[in-house]
């Protein structure tokens, strides 16, 4: 099976990603998207520790995530997303953060809950910012829902003194989606967080439209599918037509399907290597596709919206 990073380096030496770094380093700062409670403008391009920061927290390992955040903060990235759920995640960027000079005084932390009870969210709920090495959250969603209708009050008490700024939920799995759509319909949140892709496209269907009405800002995850689309991928070219999209890369292509969608405020992408983030955040700029060019891109990846892989 072929790898993203086989894939780049491939394209590389036939000069596909040739001018990337200096495409991204050329703008002047990351397109921007307002969330809708407020009409805070944040970047397009989100930094994920889901796996890349699940690591022993030894120099060795924290040096690589040193090197990549800081290239996203020189981008102009500032949305990293975490969760007590992905093992020591919160706490190795808490790591990163301190070794880095150029963290941007903006910075917008988004985390999650990941526990039942009111007692356990609360002291969850406490550590987090510790852990990240930040002041306050910005952002907290309950995880994949767990225990919400004990959690998401103290979300709201939290919220009322001021010491996170906005509220959500998240899922990452279509068997959460029944309930994710009546907590959206029900209660009033800031986020949500939602799986969607090229080929998990099922949150188009009510999620995501009903995101618009109900004026959510809206943060996908697995735009890639945890990096099962590249394989699927790795013996085709690019078609022509990506041009037309401003597109060097298949990841490119794969973001600028998730971000032309009406609903979507950023995408969050999780790499521990330099180019595969340059890479991404290329996908930021140029132009975007429209319906019928949405419907082209699902085409030609043939799949039905349920990847039989993951």
């Amino acid at each position: 099976m072929t790898t993203r990073r086989q894939f780049l380096q491939h394209s590389a030496e036939i000069g596909l990603l040739t001018g990337l770094p200096s495409l991204v380093a050329a703008q002047a700062s990351l397109p921007t998207r307002p969330i809708p409670a407020t009409g805070e403008r944040i970047p397009v391009i989100a930094f994920g520790t889901y796996r890349t920061f699940n690591v022993a927290r030894t120099e060795a390992e924290l040096d690589p995530l040193r090197r990549v955040t800081r290239l996203f903060f020189e981008q102009g990235g500032r949305i990293v997303d975490s969760s007590p759920q992905y093992g020591p995640s919160e706490a190795a960027f808490g790591d990163v953060l301190r070794g880095i000079d150029s963290v941007p005084a903006d910075l917008f932390a988004a985390t999650k809950v990941a526990v039942d009870g009111r007692e356990e969210g609360e002291r969850q709920m406490r550590e987090s910012p510790e852990k990240m090495g930040v002041d306050a959250i910005d952002l907290l969603q309950i995880h994949n829902l767990r225990d919400w209708r004990t959690q998401l009050p103290t979300l709201r008490a939290l919220k009322k003194r001021g010491t996170i700024r906005y509220i959500g939920i998240s899922a990452s799995r279509e068997a959460l989606y029944d309930e994710f759509i009546a907590v959206m319909r029900n209660e009033p949140l800031d986020f949500i967080q939602i799986n969607y892709s090229v080929a998990e496209r099922k949150s188009e269907e009510v999620i995501l439209p009903l995101a618009i009405e109900r004026g959510m800002a809206v943060l996908i995850n697995r735009p890639f599918v945890a990096g099962a689309l590249f394989p699927r991928v790795a013996e085709r070219s690019l078609p022509e037509w990506a041009a037309e999209l401003d597109c060097t890369s298949w990841a490119q292509f794969f973001l600028k399907f998730v971000l032309s969608h009406p609903a979507v405020t950023a995408a969050i992408q999780a790499t521990t290597d330099e180019a595969h983030l340059l890479d991404n955040m290329a996908a930021a700029y140029g132009r975007m596709p429209d319906e019928a060019t949405r419907q082209r891109m699902v085409n030609l990846i043939g799949l039905s919206g349920r990847p039989p892989w993951d």
